[in-house]
């Protein structure tokens, strides 16, 4: 049942992905890749408004009605597939098909590793956006606490919402919940293939050789990687904030109107996925209107265009949640305010540390944090994972990150491409990292870029692929070496820690009652266990309140000790009628991980995803060093000799 569920589910996100969005966009003068991703943008949108009219306006239970837009969704793409098959027909379309095909089998093999997310000190975003979908799918109350502590409008809807419209098709299962996140995550790859060609210097015919490089960094990309396979919010809206950039500067470049407009209603549909996209939109809406408003043939039609569009999309959110929280919640529940709030008074000195903390890795500063656990394995990921999650330049490669600095500094300084836009993006990298890390409310030693800087690490990715071939052959062995590092230490790695799951030979995480106390054990550290805990939350409990007094009770503190303990303990359960709709104890008191399937079907299902990862991994380290071993065909020479020899036959021909 599972697996025509799984079938189900990647049909229709396919669909429904695309073919609303394509039937309004297919007749724009466009570029093939820009039908395509902008297809992807709209689709999303529309699907939003309608899911979102849906939970406001429609019946209790929502799934009939799901199914009504699922087979508009279907209609306007069979009305419109003469023009979708002449798209897919396109070479670069054909291109970035095949591309975001492998990323995708490589996102279900890494996937397939995983039964516990955990990392340093993540540990809670997967659960509270598995419950804030629910939220949505279920209708549950409004007074609902979302797990964390967080109020309802702390985030915005539009990845949650999406959630509830495809689990209202399939079924309310984590691992379906965990296939539509990484889909939805994952088309950050289109956006990045649109770019490529402004990012190389404006050579399109050339774009089609950099999706090997292109690929192979972002499948080896620690950061990436984790924000695709993670269950919360931050790659999608980083597709939305690539591709408003993308259609920004064609559109400046090409005096078009639509693709202004387009830009300014992708980052808003970005806004409602995450709030990290803010400093994009404050970047964007300066320099349109410092750098260009005036010079637009149509000035006051196209900010009119842009102001009417954005702001009804965001009314939607933002006037519900208004009307039903109040503005105070709306707008203050956000942690970027409520951790300012704890900071008042010291907000610049916050700024300033966790900006230092984000661009010097901990190696240098020597980081205060410690990841203490009886696992060296363990503790070399969280090493390696706090290197990567939480460094800005590092963020993109152990060779990737300082590659890309000499590319930025080679090609804005001192290098003749990119003239057109040189200035542009030598004011929004420094504006976006500075206000990026600025919104950030906490403070964080680590460094921050996980918040609101992937759009950032992305593009440098993206840049390095569009150049990797101008590189000498040298450095392109680097970024090959790069990526076998990178992989190694921040991919593979991870996807196996997140795979350590408890079996009845090799107890990894548990509780138990010893003196009076209920202690905690985990060969991993403090946070993975919370995340352990969340995931068998229910059934533990359950578990523990049966076993614990059958065993103890006639210990002599047990009468005292006790009480507490079980009031705790039933708190947790309470938690899930309460907050969760009773989902846990519908689904026997845990939460099921696509790697918990995994292992279910097969004992060694996780070491088989391993070795089918592995074995992709090597071919696409192939592929990468085939493309470091190109080298330009020589010229044809045409001197003096050659025009001499040619000489007699021409007058022979005479």
């Amino acid at each position: 049942m599972f697996l025509f569920q799984l079938a189900l589910l990647l049909l229709l996100l396919a669909v429904c992905s695309f073919a609303p969005g394509f039937f309004f966009i297919r007749r724009l003068r466009w570029t093939p890749l820009e039908k395509l991703c902008g297809s992807i943008g709209l689709s999303l949108a529309l699907l939003y408004l309608a899911a979102w009219g849906i939970y406001c306006f429609g019946p209790h239970d929502p799934r009939g009605a799901y199914w009504a837009v699922a087979a508009a969704s279907v209609a306007l793409g069979a009305l419109a597939w003469r023009d979708a098959w002449r798209l897919a027909r396109t070479f670069r379309v054909r291109q970035a098909l095949a591309g975001f095909g492998f990323l995708l089998l490589w996102i279900g093999a890494m996937l397939a590793m995983i039964r516990i997310y955990s990392g340093a000190g993540w540990a809670g975003d997967w659960l509270e956006h598995f419950q804030r979908s629910l939220f949505f799918l279920n209708r549950l109350p409004r007074s609902n606490t979302i797990f964390g502590g967080y109020a309802v409008p702390a985030r915005p809807p539009l990845m949650n919402v999406l959630a509830a419209f495809f689990l209202g098709l399939t079924a309310d299962r984590f691992e379906l919940f965990q296939v539509i996140f990484a889909f939805l995550n994952l088309l950050i790859f289109f956006a990045c293939f649109l770019l490529l060609p402004a990012l190389g210097g404006g050579r399109a015919q050339s774009a089609p050789r950099r999706l090997t490089p292109l690929v192979a960094l972002l499948a080896a990309s620690p950061v990436v990687m984790e924000n695709v396979t993670y269950t919360w919010t931050k790659a999608l809206p980083a597709f939305y904030v690539v591709l408003a950039l993308a259609l920004y500067l064609a559109g400046l470049r090409k005096r078009d109107s639509r693709r202004v407009v387009a830009a300014f209603v992708a980052l808003a549909v970005g806004f409602l996925a995450h709030y990290s996209v803010g400093p994009y939109i404050a970047f964007l809406a300066i320099h349109y209107l410092v750098m260009f408003y005036r010079r637009r043939p149509r000035p006051w039609a196209e900010l009119a265009a842009i102001a009417v569009a954005c702001g009804l999309l965001l009314t939607t959110w933002f006037g519900w949640s208004v009307a039903a929280y109040g503005a105070k919640t709306t707008f203050a529940s956000n942690t970027s305010i409520t951790s300012s709030e704890q900071s008042r008074g010291h907000n610049l000195e916050k700024i300033a540390l966790n900006l230092y903390d984000t661009l010097v890795p901990g190696w240098l500063r020597g980081s205060p944090v410690r990841w203490d656990q009886a696992s060296a394995e363990g503790l070399l990921r969280d090493q390696a994972f706090t290197f990567y999650q939480h460094n800005l330049l590092f963020g993109m490669g152990v060779m990737g990150g300082p590659l890309i600095l000499f590319l930025l500094w080679r090609i804005l300084f001192g290098g003749a491409q990119m003239r057109r836009e040189r200035g542009f993006w030598r004011l929004l990298i420094p504006f976006c990292i500075v206000v990026g890390v600025a919104v950030v409310g906490e403070r964080d030693v680590n460094g921050v870029p996980h918040l609101t800087l992937l759009a950032l690490e992305v593009l440098g990715l993206s840049m390095l692929a569009a150049h990797f071939r101008s590189l000498g052959r040298g450095l392109r062995f680097l970024i090959v070496a790069g990526c076998l590092l990178d992989f190694g230490f921040g991919v593979f790695l991870q996807a196996r820690i997140e795979g350590l799951e408890n079996t009845p030979d090799r107890p990894i995480f548990g509780e138990t009652y010893q003196g009076g106390q209920l202690l905690k054990f985990a060969s991993l550290n403090e946070k993975a266990w919370l995340a352990w805990f969340s995931k068998h939350r229910v059934a533990v409990c359950r578990q523990l309140l049966q076993e614990i007094p059958a065993g103890h009770a006639a210990e002599p503190q047990f009468a005292a000790a006790w009480p507490p303990i079980a009031a705790g303990l039933e708190g947790s359960l309470a938690d899930d009628p309460d907050n969760f709709g009773g989902w846990a104890g519908r689904h026997g008191g845990e939460v099921t991980y696509l790697g918990d399937w995994v292992a279910g079907v097969s004992g060694n299902g996780t070491d088989t995803a391993a070795a089918v990862f592995v074995l992709l991994f090597l071919g696409l380290m192939a592929g990468l060093t085939r493309e470091a071993l190109w080298k330009p065909a020589a010229p044809v020479r045409t001197g003096p000799a050659n025009a001499r020899k040619r000489r007699p036959k021409r007058a022979a021909a005479r």
